[in-house]
């Protein structure tokens, strides 16, 4: 690729680093690289880097035999401004491996060109390089880039074609010009979704599936983790080799050790750590020219303890990194396979069970022991099974990724005490949850405080806010492990349902009160019931009640409750029920009260069949796990795939007035310039004049035309009808001088400062803030307007881009909603409207991540439309969003 037309003189004073550039990436084939912009010092490597390229790689670059570099070409190159002037390199291994650069060569156009190692050609790094060179050329004004390409250099081409822009191609002297649009589009954004998607799954993929393991830390002490982790490896029936490596061992559980790693005959694709935290981060370099793809640290000591243990995590993570090596932990119980050619388990979990299509996934040690003790209490059958330890490198959301396509996975549920990065867990989430359950636990409390060794950005936001956004995602939410694990139980056993209808069946009015009850007070209601059912006097009456209840238009669950009568045989009654359930379109749960003697039975067949039907002996759990198979048939799913493209919208208009502003402390913009920013996206506030004093206001009266709102201009008080900061339907300038004595006599320290506004139509009032969160990235909250809808929280929230029918739900979630659906004095408020506003609004938080805030209230809804009656904005400049459109790996924690 040609050099191009370089801009600025190379000499000018070298500005300041941008450190929030700076990120470690993930390849297509599972490893990590470091990408960071470029530096003066990097003279040296990038020289060493050119060199090491083929003849062929240079004259695609250079278009020309350039053996070397010159001193003034390596000037040119390392020394940038990085706003007219980008270069990123990528690193493995210390090593100098890709190196990418635009210069700007007209006011919103610039050049790019890119250069990688011929070893690591087809990983996708051209391609990550164009995502992280298209965003820092968007924070600089840059829209479009331009490209001078050989035919012969098809790769490059098709790193162009394959981005999702709209790339234009034209042929001239012998060189392709390539120019396109580096705004994100719908099909952009789906390229690096997918791509990100395909990487992450691979990287669990290749973490979990090795063909061979070393345990560093081995041990002959049976207690000891290297002594249990590897005793599960070789009892799990692991056919591959497994390498113990301990300095002071000849031989451990029947395998030769090896005294060093560059000892242990390669290559090795896992290796498990089971050594303090200083020899993990010592012993990477050595695992890393072992051929080693994927690390479990079962150590503690990191994060997990105090700050110095922070620091050796956070230098762990940068070193396995720097390496191309990925991380599960520390601070990890490990991972486990049941079933498939070769089952696997790298856990310090004795007990496994029986391999099923259940994913199960926690975080803490703690955690993941409760959930594997409740699910082998109910017998629950596993594909896989990964704790994410303090989660430093591989997260949750990798998992996810790898189970999401996996066809042996039917069910996945996650129990998670932190959430590193919300917003690309319910992207990940609402893909799923098109195509198979997921249930997901988040223990109370979790969000006051992050639990030890987490790393997560602080929200602004309450709990409330993630649990609408996850249940806009499909997620289905437990609440306790034991939920989790009911609901685990039903849906492994009894799949999906086909319909919501619920049917009640028992020997007992008590206990069928008993289930009535548990059901309304999950919200849930009953088709139909039967209570009065014999059990045990007459066999037949058993099968003549189920079946009639599940014939056709009656029931789609039955949930069965059982007395125990003390006479017959119950494992003999659920086997029967079985069998009619198997035989028709319904599925079942069992809730059977009897004393333990009796119930065993029943346990010990659920746990080795898993035809068997739940059994429950409490009602509120049995219903509790219906809830979940009902709140699955009822998901609407909030795809949050995809951009936001809204008609009548100036971008670049909005981004000319926060530039205007923009730097590291807030600022609050003032009336034009807010109408300047929300007009640019449709959005007109109703026409206000600032007023001191009562002449001031008595002119912008006249000015606006009456009829005319009043309101204080600061304050508490600039919102309160109530408290008589705000008088409406001012009508002449004798009601005014009158509104005006009696504020000036009523509330005397804040009546000097006024805001004279126009009258909106009669309406609904809303209220609509948007915020740019540290954690959840740009967030919309709506809410009826009134001091008991905030006193409440009655508050909904959505994850941007909108669309209508994404804007359309959010509006009917709050339980004051329904004002916006009745039909008053003949008038129905104009909901479309709305609709429209909230997607309007979606679109600039969503595509201007400086505006810290934006709040619309109150937003009047009429019959004819809405009325923006107060807007105030505020914009700084913030931190990189967790889920942008560059990939990227999460900071060390």
């Amino acid at each position: 690729m040609a050099l191009g037309r370089l801009r600025g003189s190379a000499r000018r004073r070298q500005p300041a680093y941008p450190a929030h550039w700076e990120a470690d990436i993930p390849l297509r084939d599972g490893s990590a690289a470091h990408l960071r912009p470029i530096t003066p010092g990097d003279a040296d490597a990038l020289q060493t880097f050119h060199r090491g390229q083929s003849e062929r790689s240079r004259y695609f670059r250079f278009f020309a035999a350039k053996p070397e570099l010159s001193p003034s070409d390596l000037e040119t190159f390392t020394q940038v401004d990085n706003v007219n002037r980008v270069a990123f390199i990528v690193e493995i291994s210390g090593a100098l491996v890709a190196v990418a650069r635009y210069d700007r060569v007209g006011p919103t156009e610039a050049e790019v060109a890119f250069n990688v190692a011929d070893s690591l050609q087809g990983r996708g790094l051209g391609s990550i390089l164009l995502e992280h060179l298209a965003a820092a050329a968007l924070e600089n004004g840059i829209t479009t880039f331009v490209a001078e390409v050989l035919p012969q250099n098809k790769q490059m081409l098709s790193v162009f074609a394959d981005a999702g822009f709209d790339v234009r191609r034209t042929y001239d002297d012998g060189v392709f010009q390539v120019d396109f649009a580096i705004t994100p589009t719908a099909r952009s954004v789906e390229v690096i979704a997918e791509r990100e998607r395909r990487a992450e799954a691979r990287t669990t993929e290749r973490l979990l599936h090795p063909a061979s393991i070393m345990v560093v830390g081995a041990s002959r002490e049976r207690d000891r983790i290297g002594a249990r982790v590897i005793r599960a490896i070789l009892d799990s029936g692991f056919d591959g080799p497994v390498h113990p490596v301990n300095p002071e061992a000849w031989e451990i559980a029947g395998l030769r050790a090896y005294a060093r790693v560059r000892d242990v005959p390669g290559p090795v694709d896992l290796a498990v750590l089971a050594i303090s935290p200083e020899k993990c981060i010592r012993i990477v370099p050595d695992l890393a020219a072992a051929g080693v793809q994927g690390i479990v640290v079962l150590s503690g000591g990191f994060a997990d303890a105090a700050e110095r243990g922070r620091e050796l995590q956070r230098e762990l993570v940068a070193t396995v990194r720097a390496h191309g090596l990925r991380l599960l932990g520390p601070a990890t119980l490990g991972f486990f396979r049941n079933g498939g050619e070769n089952p696997l388990n790298v856990s310090l979990i004795p007990r496994t069970g029986q391999a099923g299509a259940v994913a199960l996934a926690a975080q803490s040690s703690a955690l993941s022991a409760m959930v594997l003790a409740a699910a082998d209490e109910r017998g629950v059958r596993l594909h896989e099974f990964v704790s994410a330890g303090n989660r430093a490198d591989l997260s949750l959301n990798d998992t996810l990724q790898h189970w999401e396509d996996d066809a042996s996975v039917d069910l996945i549920a996650v129990a998670l005490e932190s959430v590193g990065n919300p917003r690309k867990f319910t992207r990940i989430a609402s893909r799923i949850a098109q195509v198979k359950p997921l249930l997901v636990l988040r223990p109370p409390g979790v969000d006051d405080q992050a639990p030890p060794g987490h790393q997560v950005r602080p929200s602004a936001l309450p709990r409330a806010a993630l649990d609408q956004l996850l249940e806009a995602a499909g997620v289905i939410q437990a609440k306790t492990v034991d939920h989790l694990m009911d609901m685990v139980d039903v849906f492994a056993r009894e799949g999906t349902v086909n319909g919501t209808r619920i049917g009640l069946l028992s020997n007992s009015p008590g206990l069928g009160a008993a289930l009535r009850g548990a059901a309304e007070d999950l919200g849930l209601s009953i088709a139909h019931e039967n209570l009065r059912v014999p059990v045990g006097a007459d066999r037949r009456l058993i099968p003549r009640a189920f079946t009639s209840m599940a014939g056709p238009g009656h029931a789609d669950i039955i949930v069965v409750g059982i007395l125990d009568p003390m006479v017959g045989d119950l494992l003999e009654v659920a086997r029967e029920i079985e069998v009619l359930a198997r035989n028709s379109a319904v599925q079942v749960v069992m809730v059977v009260v009897a004393p333990e003697e009796r119930m065993r039975p029943l346990r010990e067949a659920a746990a080795e069949s898993a035809s068997m039907p739940p059994v429950f002996s409490i009602p509120s759990r049995a219903m509790g796990a219906v809830w979940g198979l009902v709140r699955f048939a009822q998901r609407r799913i909030t795809v949050l795939d995809g951009v936001d493209r809204v008609d009548g919208t100036d971008a670049a208009a909005a981004r000319a007035v926060i530039t205007r502003h923009l730097g590291d402390e807030p600022v609050r913009l003032d009336a034009e310039d807010t109408a300047e920013l929300l007009g640019a996206y449709g959005i007109h506030v109703l026409p206000s004049v600032h007023a001191t004093g009562p002449e001031e206001a008595r002119a912008a009266a006249e000015e606006i035309g009456y009829p005319v709102a009043l309101k204080l201009a600061d304050g508490p008080l600039r919102h309160r009808t109530d408290l008589g900061g705000v008088r409406l339907d001012i009508t002449s300038p004798q009601h005014l001088d009158a509104v005006l004595a009696d504020m000036r006599r009523t509330l005397p320290a804040a009546a000097d400062s006024f805001i004279v506004q126009a009258m909106a139509p009669p309406g609904v009032s809303t209220v609509l803030t948007m915020r740019e969160d540290p954690s959840l990235g740009p967030v919309l909250a709506f809410s009826i307007a009134g001091d008991a809808t905030s006193r409440l929280g009655d508050i909904a929230y959505g994850i941007p881009p909108l669309t209508p029918e994404s804007a359309l739900a959010l509006i009917r979630r709050p339980a004051a909603a329904g004002k916006l659906f009745e039909t008053i004095g003949g008038h129905r408020p104009d909901t479309p409207a709305l609709q429209d506003l909230l997607v309007r609004a979606a679109a600039l938080i969503h595509q201007h991540p400086s505006l810290a805030q934006v709040e619309l209230n109150p937003v009047m809804v009429g019959a004819d439309g809405v009325s923006v009656i107060d807007a105030a904005v505020t914009v700084q400049r913030t931190p990189n969003r967790l889920d942008s459109l560059r990939r990227t790996l999460l900071p060390s924690s």
